[in-house]
This record gives structure tokens, C-alpha cells and sequence, in this order.
């Protein structure tokens, strides 16, 4: 067990990233709500009027995650997505050596890296929007084109993670996937998110969304519903048990110090 107060352990980092991956959705409702209601950017107190452009408030819940970069949430989007995504690039796993696994090539350090780079790219490259945006805190909205690169990185994001979920948190030395509840539920949340990014496509890209009954911010909530999977593995995984793969890697490595 490691007791440097100047390391951080694998299991706070995963608890780090599950807990900012959970909080993004309802945090940046919150914050824009907060705003919105407060007036806050229209106080001369916090606003210099006579170098700011009137602030329209809009709507507090926006029609995707992703809309709240142009509000007065963005800092707040922006930040935890990139903090996640360093959080990514720190977490390397454990190593996988040829044998160990039937798919031993897809590590936890290559996934979760590839993960951070889709994160980032969600946060360079903003999504486009079909209405005008009244609330824009920015001097742009995005293209169509850019938008569609900022969905292509959030896709593989999830794609990423889900994969993380179904194989990676569900290892055994034996090259069988662990049977219990906690591999059970990792399954579930692997599989839900490639689930709502199906329902996601077939929304998306079909007449489905024009439909009067369709609510208009579907898109967020199965946005969160993905968050929250992606969080409760995460935090699952920050306070199991270390595996008899981990805890045999682990004694390898003491034994050839």
C-alpha cells in the first residue's frame, strides 16, 4: 500500500475521474442556472457594461452537454473535461504481457490514453448548432463541419470507455472474465453506453427527432445517463479489491527488485 503523501494511488485517481465524469452534466446545469437566475452577468458590480455586449439569458438546461460551452457554464465544461482528460493521460494501468490476455495489446494505459486525446478534441473542436444560440458568451458558433468532429471525438470517448468497462475492468489471469457482481455491473455499464450511443445515431440521423413527442434535450440526457455509467465504474473500480491479476503483477515485480 503505498503511503507517500506525495503519490496519489491508482484507486483515488479512478474515483477522481468517475466523480468529475458524473458531476459534469448536472454542474454545468447548476452553474448556468445560477447565472440565469442571479442576473449575475448583468451586474455592473461584475460586468464592465460600457466593453460587454448585452447578456440574453436562455434557457437553463441546454439540448446537449456539449451546448453548454457557449453559456456562461463553458469555463466550467472546459475545465473538468480537460482535467479528466489529464487524469487519463496519468492513468497507465497495469502492464499486459503477450499470453496474459487473449487481447493482451488493448491495455488500460492504450485506452485511456486514447480516451484523453478524444477528450481533448471534444473541447477543441466545439459542437456546431442548427438555431442561433441567444446566450452566447463567445464571438463564434462552430461550423457544421467542426461540429461534426467534436461528435466523431465524443463518440470515440464513449466507444473508449465502454471498452474499458467491458474488457479491460473485467480481466483475469485466466484469460475468463471475472463472474461477480462487480464484473456484472461493469458489463452493464459498458454496454449501456454503447447502447445510448446507438439510440443517439438513431435519433440523430432519422426523422425520429422532428417528432413532436421527442423531448428536445434528449440528446443530454442520454449524454448523462452515459456520465453516470461511465462515473459508478469508475468509482467501483477506485475501491475494489485488487485482483489476483493485480496482486500477481504486483508480486512479480517485489520479487524481482
Amino acid at each position: 500500500m503505498n503511503t507517500d503523501p506525495n503519490v496519489i494511488s491508482y484507486r483515488a485517481l479512478r474515483q477522481l475521474i468517475g466523480i468529475l465524469g458524473m458531476a459534469l452534466p448536472f454542474l454545468c446545469w447548476a452553474v448556468n442556472a445560477l447565472v440565469n437566475d442571479c442576473e449575475l452577468l448583468s451586474k455592473p458590480l461584475l460586468v464592465d457594461a460600457c466593453q460587454t455586449l448585452a447578456y440574453t439569458p436562455d434557457g437553463n438546461l441546454k439540448s446537449s452537454i456539449s451546448h453548454f460551452y457557449y453559456t456562461a457554464a463553458g469555463p466550467l465544461f472546459t475545465g473538468i473535461l480537460i482535467t479528466v482528460a489529464i487524469f487519463l493521460f496519468c492513468y497507465k494501468g497495469h502492464p499486459l504481457k503477450r499470453g496474459d490476455d487473449r487481447v493482451s495489446w488493448l491495455t488500460d494505459n492504450l485506452l485511456a490514453t486514447f480516451a484523453a486525446i478524444c477528450a481533448l478534441g471534444v473541447v477543441t473542436f466545439p459542437t456546431g448548432s442548427e438555431e442561433k444560440i441567444s446566450d452566447n458568451i463567445h464571438i463564434f458558433v462552430a461550423s457544421e463541419i467542426t461540429g461534426y468532429v467534436h461528435l466523431g471525438f465524443a463518440t470515440l470517448f464513449f466507444v473508449s470507455i465502454a471498452l474499458l468497462c467491458i474488457i479491460n475492468f473485467r480481466r483475469n489471469p485466466s484469460k475468463v472474465f471475472i463472474q461477480n457482481p462487480e464484473g456484472t455491473l461493469y458489463l452493464v455499464c459498458g454496454w449501456g453506453m454503447l447502447l445510448c450511443l446507438a439510440l443517439l445515431a438513431v435519433v440523430s440521423f432519422t426523422p425520429i427527432h422532428k417528432l413532436s413527442w421527442m423531448p428536445y434535450n434528449f440528446i443530454y440526457i442520454m449524454e448523462t445517463v452515459m456520465l453516470v455509467l461511465f462515473g459508478i465504474a469508475w468509482l467501483v473500480k477506485g475501491k475494489s479489491t485488487p485482483s489476483e491479476y493485480v496482486l500477481g503483477k504486483l508480486s512479480e515485480r517485489s520479487g524481482s527488485k
